[in-house]
């Protein structure tokens, strides 16, 4: 194991983080989850992968959780049946048990796509027979951690630190807008190795690109399609705080400099769920309106989505070169997107993704032993029609926890921009996810909803309480005594 400087900073602040407790974990665990391209640790036993900051921190928060009572037991009763964390919990476990007894099952029976390293520590995409791999292992550890995320997060947000994660979250996507300032500003001065000391993962770092006349913004992260993911997921939450008039000065301006930076990213996942969250986000703006139940900003993101875009789209067709450019850039991400030879590519790992499905009887190959291009196809093809069924039954869940009449306006409007948040990770991931890990992001937002939109963890003792409590003492008189 080979420990990186940026690794005994995260170190150092894990030490902190089990001495402050709970508010100064989320903020630094929220904030980690940037830190895509950066590696804490190397594992050169287990094919050079990289252990990110998040995942340590993460190490960290569970400590100081198991050393508070009520936060172990708070995150413990979050994944209680019928809850969304229970059917996350059978689905993560059910995934961890099938990477270990699938691979060896159907060992040899078809071929995959794998994650290889090279000598230099590099990864590559190659085709084998199915075997299992250190993948395994290390998917199945990233999944756990996953679990852990959504059960403290969630833990937290029903002990009543719901705003105060929203607003890290707010917080959040404001520093994701300084990373990928930073990433345009040393690229344009011909400075990008001013970062490298949080790109040092064993990645292909795509970081220096540039599609039609326009850079590629990577931001903290190794590509432009994983920044647009993230853009995306604190674009779409921060949008509906600001429909719900959460009481934050900053929310209206990281919804609007996010929105600016994913149209600017040039990433195709992110134009492609961008529009998808767009489209959801009116449907679900008309609803509240005709409800009755929309504020005034849903009637301005109404005319602005629906009057204002196209006026803007129509005047920029008025001048040549501008629409020269934004036809190029379309071209080259969507239009032609499948025929070049990363979307050949990505189209091969998703075919053989779902032969191997086929021949694995639907039970799949196990979980990290497959790689493919698309969230759904990995689901198929990693964990079997069993895993991806469980997953189902956690989003809908998930969805339908929106509707809960437990939880205040305030707790309702949280719940619902991170509902909204980890649906865009589903739709990027669908798009072009590699594995059936979402990351700790994903937890973090997936937490954060069913936290809020649940009854809060005193409450619902209290519930438990009186229905336990026989009816014959409830409804017995008591007299005092003479």
């Amino acid at each position: 194991m080979t420990i990186e400087p940026i690794g005994f900073l995260v170190f150092l602040l894990g030490l902190a983080l089990v001495y402050y407790g709970s508010r100064f974990a989320i903020t630094a665990l929220c904030i980690s989850t940037l830190l895509g391209a950066a590696a804490a640790f190397q594992l050169p036993a287990l094919g050079g992968s990289s252990i990110q900051p998040s995942h340590l921190l993460l190490l960290f928060v569970t400590i100081g959780v198991l050393l508070r009572p009520r936060q172990k037991q708070a995150a413990l009763t979050s994944l209680a049946y019928p809850g969304p964390g229970f059917w996350f919990a059978a689905y993560v476990l059910f995934s961890a048990v099938s990477a270990f007894f699938l691979p060896r099952i159907f060992a040899g029976a078809t071929l995959v796509y794998s994650s290889a390293r090279s000598s230099s520590g590099l990864m590559s995409i190659m085709a084998s027979p199915l075997a299992p791999g250190s993948s395994n292992l290390t998917q199945s550890v990233y999944l756990l951690g996953d679990l852990i995320c959504f059960a403290v997060i969630c833990g937290f947000a029903r002990l009543g630190h719901g705003r105060f994660i929203a607003r890290q979250l707010i917080v959040t996507a404001l520093v994701c807008l300084g990373f990928a300032l930073l990433d345009i500003a040393t690229f344009t001065i011909g400075q990008p190795d001013l970062l490298d000391f949080m790109r040092n993962a064993n990645y292909t770092m795509h970081t220096a690109e540039v599609i039609g006349g326009f850079k590629r913004i990577v931001g903290s992260f190794p590509e432009a399609s994983a920044y647009g993911a993230a853009a995306l997921v604190f674009f779409s939450f921060t949008l509906i705080l600001w429909l719900e008039r959460f009481p934050s000065r900053f929310t209206g301006f990281a919804t609007v400099s996010v929105g600016l930076t994913l149209i600017l990213c040039t990433s195709t996942t992110a134009y492609v769920a961008g529009l998808f969250m767009i489209g959801v986000a009116i449907l679900f703006s008309l609803k509240r309106l005709l409800g009755g139940q929309a504020t005034r900003p849903y009637a301005t993101f109404l005319l602005i989505t629906l009057l204002m875009v196209p006026c803007v789209i129509m005047a920029v067709a008025l001048i040549p070169s501008a629409w020269n450019a934004v036809g190029d850039l379309a071209n080259v991400t969507l239009a032609n997107k499948l025929e070049s030879q990363s979307g050949e590519e990505r189209t091969a790992w998703n075919t053989l993704a779902l032969v191997s499905f086929v021949e694995t009887a639907t039970f799949g190959a196990g979980l990290g032993t497959v790689r493919a291009s698309s969230f759904a196809a990995a689901l198929l093809s990693n964990v079997g029609l069993t895993g991806t069924v469980l997953f189902v039954l956690f989003l809908y869940s998930l969805l339908t926890a929106a509707r809960s009449k437990l939880a205040s306006r305030e707790n309702r409007a949280i719940g619902m921009a991170a509902v909204f948040a980890s649906v865009a990770q589903i739709a990027s991931a669908t798009i072009s996810g590699s594995s059936t890990d979402l990351g700790l992001l994903f937890s973090i937002t997936a937490g954060l909803a069913s936290g809020c939109l649940t009854a809060p963890y005193g409450q619902q003792n209290r519930m438990t309480r009186l229905q336990r409590t026989p009816a014959s003492l409830m409804s017995t008189p008591v007299f005092p005594s003479r």
